[in-house]
């Protein structure tokens, strides 16, 4: 069994890969930003009776991110396992978007993610083993307009997995990335529309079409829970997890066509063709 910590394991998917994990025999260790204010997590750690420790880590605070590896040293007496899964949604297109907002997306889902990751390498690099589950999303790769902040803080990590997994492979530290599409979670209460008068209508009714059209049969948590659980799991596990029809359907689409200039011509295509083209490759009607 590993010893495994998990960031941003307040609600959602974090919240569930803790207590899915934990019940499969795994040291787990929670982790958010003020556990004391944790109260779903920390109810429901309660209700099923599981060994799971929860720990303050802050992405932005480095002496919390030191601190807590240090503490699950202390106890298990070391780490197998770090599922990078904290972060922060934002949408809107990139004109309208302040650079501050864009500047703390990537405070949190980039810098902040690989700090925790180069605080736990060395251990791993020492014990000759270890994985690093990293919870990016279809955005990363299945980018809209007026989604370009979320989806490039998540392409710009997915890039650095890739570059991790060649550094770490001669150390026996596999990387993983999971990829979900629509999930109903918090993340998804937190945007908010462009104004009326907004020159960017367009991209945003593309991006609702599929995000509504997506949720009536999205993924579940304890889809995402047990992805990230063959992730560790594995003998062999793969770099890519994707998470959902959604993201079958598109990785489906994506690799049919597998040439950025005619995926960027379709892009630019009205909403009406743009869903016909789709719909060809992807099988299923994601924007009428």
């Amino acid at each position: 069994m590993a010893v495994i910590l998990v960031t941003g394991s307040s609600t959602g998917i974090g919240q569930e890969a803790v207590i899915h994990l934990a019940q499969r025999g795994h040291t787990v260790f929670a982790t958010c930003r003020n556990p004391a204010t944790a109260t779903e997590l920390n109810d429901r750690i309660a209700s099923t009776g599981l060994d799971i420790g929860v720990l303050p880590l802050d992405l932005l605070d480095q002496k919390t991110i030191t601190s807590c590896i240090d503490s699950v040293i202390e106890k298990a007496g070391r780490i197998d396992v770090l599922v990078s899964n904290a972060g922060i949604g934002a949408g809107g297109a990139l004109e309208e978007t302040p650079l501050e907002t864009i500047k703390e997306v990537y405070e949190s889902n980039v810098f902040g993610t690989l700090a925790v990751m180069q605080t736990v390498i060395p251990h791993l690099r020492k014990q000759n083993s270890g994985r690093l589950v990293n919870v990016t999303s279809l955005a990363a790769v299945n980018v809209f307009g007026c989604h370009g902040t979320y989806s490039s803080s998540k392409a710009a990590m997915e890039s650095m997995c890739v570059a991790l997994s060649q550094e770490l492979a001669q150390f026996n530290i596999e990387v993983s990335l999971v990829e979900p599409g629509c999930v109903m979670t918090p993340m998804w209460t937190k945007g908010e529309p462009p104004a009326e008068d907004s020159p960017y209508t367009r991209a945003y009714e593309r991006i609702m079409g599929f995000g509504t059209f997506g949720l009536g049969r999205a993924a579940t948590t304890i889809d995402c829970a047990e992805a990230i659980t063959d992730a560790i799991e594995s003998d062999q596990p793969q770099f890519r997890y994707p998470v959902g029809p959604d993201a079958e359907d598109f990785f489906k689409a994506y690799r049919a066509m597998n040439d950025d200039e005619e995926w960027r011509r379709i892009a630019r295509l009205d909403n009406e063709a743009y869903a016909e083209k789709m719909l060809e490759l992807m099988g299923v009607d994601y924007y009428r």
